[in-house]
Parts: C-alpha cells; structure tokens; sequence
C-alpha cells in the first residue's frame, strides 16, 4: 500500500475545547486546516466537568453567538457557588460572582466539535492515530501509523496530557512535583444534592487531595478524588480505592450515597500542573491546554485555559503567516502572552496547595476562621 501525503497550512492535533476552539478561531483567516482526532465523536474525556464563567468570554471573544448558543444549551446546570468542607465537616460557602456550568465532557466537546465543523477551510480526521511528529526548516510532518504522511507550515499540539508533539517536539517529561493523578465516578441520586454547587471535601486521612462533588443534570453527579503524583508516588496510593473508602466509611458521605445509584466504574485520568513553566511553543510549533501543562494546580480546572490558550495560538499562527516567520524565536512571545495571563494564578494556586499539605488543623481554622460573621461578609464573590 503506498502512503499518501496531505498538504495544509495548518496542522491541528486533537479535537477537544484546545483544537475545537483553535479551529473555530481560524474560521475567517483563509488558511486551510487539517483537524485531526484520535477518537470518534461523541467521545468521553475524564473530567470534573466543571466549566467556569471564563469559558464564556472566549466564546464571546470569537464569535457571541457562541455565547449565546451555550446559554441554550439543555446538557448544563448553573453553578452559582462552592461549598468547601473541612476534615471536621465544617463547611464555608463561596459565591461565584458570574454563573459557570456544569457540563459532562462527552457533551460539551462535542458541541464545541461541532461548532469547529462550521470552519468550511478545515478538514476534519478522527479515528487517527499518530506514529510520529518533526519539524524541519521547511515544514512540520505528521505521519500516521497507516503510513499516510500530513505536513504543513505549522502545528497545533492540542493533544492532551499525553501529547504527542509536546514529548517529540518540546521533549516534555512527566514531573511528579506538577502532575496530579484523579479518579472520577457518576452517580445518581445522591442525598442532599445542590444543583448549583460545586462541592470539595478536605478529609483526614485523604490529605493532600480532596474529594469532590460536582452536581450535573438530571440530578447525576460527577464524584471524584485527586491528589497530587508525587504523594501517590511516595504513599503507594490506589485513587480507585481511596474513593471507594470514601463513599462507602466516612460516616458523613456514606448516608448521602446509600441510596446513589452508581452510573459506571470509576475511571482514572491525569493532570499536567500549570506549576511550572515550560517551552510551550517551538519552530513551527505551539503548545495548548493540557498538552501545554496549563491545568490550575489547586482546583485542577483546565477546560477555560484550554479555550484561552488556542484562541492566543490562533491569532498568533496568523500573525506567523503574515510575517512568514514560524521560527521559535517568533514564537516566543505566544509563551510570553500565555505565562503573562495565566502564570501569577497558577503560582498562588501552587503555594496554597503546598502550604495546605496535610495540615488538617489549618485547614479546619481557615474554614473556621471563614464562618466568622463579619469575616464572611467580607469574602468577596470569587470570579469563577
């Protein structure tokens, strides 16, 4: 079988909100575009499913009726609040400023997938599997396992936490001191469920780490527990049952779940740490989301830095063209822009994960400390 080349001006690779949103923020720009999948849509991606407000803007940014079309959207609930409890069970309650969602993955992919397909200039491959990535002076080339050969001026590694182009272009290695490690589990029913609150569980013994329970539609929950690589490393931890424990001993999350009806088996899934800056772009290359490492340390969201980083990807790929200049010197200020936007969260994020650690007795006295009436009016709405 002989193989066959494709040619394209720009290579995207991996579909989910980082490609989906790269493509979409290519739509107007004229340049031809090859979006290519590992999986077939809908597919499933493990989650906390969360989707913050931030999300919102970038829809906005690129298109308002993206914004609008999600306001519309029926496979969300509204998120208004979060409710953190301490190893003793006390709970302090956060109000977000702006509403974010709820959103399993396998159904907010695919909606933005399907926004991407809007892109008449793209070209749209699943089912593909990827052999190898290089860039030379000329091109980057993509070649498949069935021998088939893509190459374009430049590409797009939005491949996720075990990407591709980020191990062979950027040489990126796993670092246990900025990779968590999650387990997640969808249950029905569950006792005493808010609709519109995240809930996360600090629990003795379960340290450093939480649980979580993040209310879904059609009062389905998204459960899970994470914690960071380098104690799971160390302590020898087994997430899958660790979240097991949870569920079935503590007292206090037992009788909520007696009478939850489980949905599936609990998945395990990882996160690469935006704790540490890394070479995120390359001649002709640019890392996004996950496959960038641009996950928030602390409350492990990625899904709206995903969005932000393609969208910064993508103007800058068009500034590349009108230069003709895809060199890594180019390049350098979209690492610039993203660190810029994103790096002082990521830090403060990082620092309070380590300054929490283990230390049952100062999380119990900041929540506590929280709960004091003219503290708690001071709190402001977080801007979630």
């Amino acid at each position: 079988m002989t193989s066959e080349h494709k040619y394209y001006d720009v290579i995207i690779l991996g579909a989910g909100p980082a490609g989906s949103m790269a493509t979409l923020a290519l739509k107007k720009s004229g340049l031809k575009i090859a979006l290519l999948e590992k999986e077939k849509f809908p597919r499933d991606k493990i989650c906390g499913d969360a989707v913050s407000s931030i999300v919102n803007r970038v829809l906005r940014q690129i298109d308002p009726e993206l914004e609008i079309e999600l306001a519309l959207f029926e496979q969300k609930v509204y998120i208004e609040k979060a409710k953190l409890y301490s190893p003793k069970f006390q709970s302090l309650e956060i109000a977000f400023g702006r509403k974010g969602h709820c959103i399993k993955r396998i159904d907010f992919d695919n909606w933005l997938f399907e926004k991407a397909k809007l892109n008449t200039d793209a070209e749209i491959f699943e089912n593909i599997k990827v052999k190898t990535v290089l860039a030379n002076a000329e091109f980057v080339e993509v070649k498949l396992e069935n021998g088939n050969v893509f190459r374009a001026k430049i590409i797009l590694g939005c491949d996720g936490a075990h990407s591709i182009v980020a191990k062979q272009l950027a040489n990126f290695k796993v670092d246990r001191k900025h990779y968590s490690g999650a387990v997640r589990q969808y249950f029905k029913n569950i006792k005493g469920l808010e609709g519109n609150a995240l809930e996360v569980y600090f629990l003795k013994g379960y340290l450093p780490g939480y649980f979580w329970i993040f209310p879904l539609k059609y009062n389905e929950a998204n459960v899970g527990f994470g914690m960071l690589s380098e104690t799971i490393s160390n302590k020898n931890i087994d997430l899958k049952k660790s979240l097991t424990e949870i569920i079935k001993t503590i007292p206090e999350v037992a009788e909520r779940f007696k009478n939850a009806e489980q949905l599936e088996e609990i998945k395990g899934f990882g996160l690469p740490l935006g704790s540490k800056k890394y070479n995120i772009s390359g001649d002709r290359f640019m890392l996004c989301g996950d496959a960038a490492s641009l996950i928030d340390p602390f409350s492990g969201e990625g899904i709206e830095t995903a969005m932000e980083s393609a969208k910064f990807a993508s103007e800058k790929i068009i500034n590349c063209f009108k230069e003709n200049d895809f060199s890594k010197e180019n390049m350098r200020s979209y690492d610039e822009r993203v660190y810029k936007k994103m790096w002082d969260n990521f830090k403060s994020h990082y620092d309070l994960q380590r300054i929490l650690g283990n230390r049952v007795w100062l999380i119990n006295l900041l929540i506590g400390i929280g709960n004091i009436p003219w503290i708690k009016k001071r709190i402001p709405k977080y801007f979630y």
